[in-house]
């Protein structure tokens, strides 16, 4: 009998054992571990983040006269050209033959009044036409002279309007005329980034703004100067759409930034500096559109709902729901309920 009993004693302390294994189990189980981050005080900074065409601000394009031979193209790709620089110049041999045809009908026609009127005063027999249609002549012969003078100074020879440096070149000497673009001397240390931008950010930019452009590991500081009053409608094969054009001006020398290249830029299209600010992979959001979130509290995730301000990629302002110091989860998953034990990866060694 008194074996029985201790046999029975044993069976009931291992189902104890048992139980309190698996109760244990169940406990550990439930305690879920979590990713945290300490709400702070900080600045909340929302950017455009986009792709700017790099353009010269000041950019000057040259046609070749369709009638008068070229004579020298001055300068080739890459040269560097002052204000007022001759980048090419015409052959003018024809211009300065009919200039010189021109002047001496002129003179003859002046010679030719002057002896009319001399005889006019000497035998009185010139007549009131014969005085016009010598004026007419004079004034004839003064046109065409004047209009050869102005050919011949347009076709003479082109020079840069501005400083800067060639970018191309489609013509050649012995060349006459040509169709469309010449030369283009480009400024290349004045530059800009061109931008499109679609409806639902247009309305978020403005003039002024704060920008950066990024390029080879490089920022260069940068403002929106320009927004197009009209936007764009871009039809391709598969379809299309609709966007608005942004100039921003580089502020400062960048070397690396290069003519009709694409480059990253950021636009600061809002901040707000010395708030309470959690990060914005902490934040859930019901149907209703309301946000919350889950602090960590004696071990346990609370649900809290917050009040949000401005908002960012990375940050969200709270206006209200929460203080500073406390450790937020970060990512919560389905997982996550008000009320269920957690534990703070960091207090495991990152584990």
């Amino acid at each position: 009998m008194k074996k029985k009993i201790i046999i029975g004693v044993v069976i009931v302390a291992i189902i104890g054992i048992i139980g309190g294994i698996q109760f244990t189990s169940r406990n550990k189980k439930q305690i879920i571990t979590v990713k945290t981050s300490k709400v702070a005080i900080g600045d909340v900074k929302m950017y455009l983040s986009t792709t700017a065409t790099i353009k010269s601000k000041n950019e000057k394009d040259y046609a070749v006269s369709a009638a008068t031979k070229i004579s020298n193209v001055k300068v080739s790709v890459g040269d560097k050209v002052k204000k007022g620089d001759i980048i090419l110049i015409y052959d003018t041999a024809d211009l300065n033959n009919q200039l010189e045809s021109a002047q001496i009908n002129y003179n003859n026609a002046i010679s030719q009044k002057k002896d009319a009127v001399n005889k006019n005063d000497n035998a009185n027999i010139l007549s009131d036409e014969k005085i016009i249609q010598l004026d007419n002549a004079v004034l004839a012969a003064q046109n065409t002279l004047d209009s050869v003078k102005i050919k011949l100074s347009q076709n003479s020879n082109i020079t840069s309007d501005i400083d800067g440096v060639v970018t191309e070149v489609n013509v050649i000497s012995g060349q006459t005329g040509g169709q469309g673009t010449a030369i283009i001397v480009q400024d290349i240390s004045n530059l800009k980034g061109i931008v499109k931008v679609g409806k639902y950010d247009a309305a978020k930019v403005a003039i002024g703004q704060s920008s950066t452009i990024l390029s080879g590991g490089k920022r260069y500081k940068a403002k929106v100067s320009k927004i197009y009053p009209t936007a764009t409608v871009n039809t391709t094969a598969t379809g299309g759409d609709t966007t608005l054009t942004v100039e921003i001006d580089v502020l400062e020398a960048a070397p690396q930034l290069k003519i009709n290249f694409d480059s990253d830029v950021d636009v600061l299209l809002n901040q707000v500096l010395a708030v309470v600010k959690v990060p914005a992979q902490s934040i859930l959001t019901n149907k209703d559109g309301s946000t919350y979130l889950f602090v960590v509290s004696d071990g346990k995730a609370v649900q809290r709902n917050v009040k949000l301000g401005l908002q960012s990629d990375t940050d969200m302002e709270i206006v209200s729901g929460v203080k500073v110091g406390e450790s937020v989860i970060l990512n919560p998953g389905s997982s996550i309920t008000d009320g269920v034990m957690v534990k703070d990866s960091s207090n495991l060694g990152g584990k």
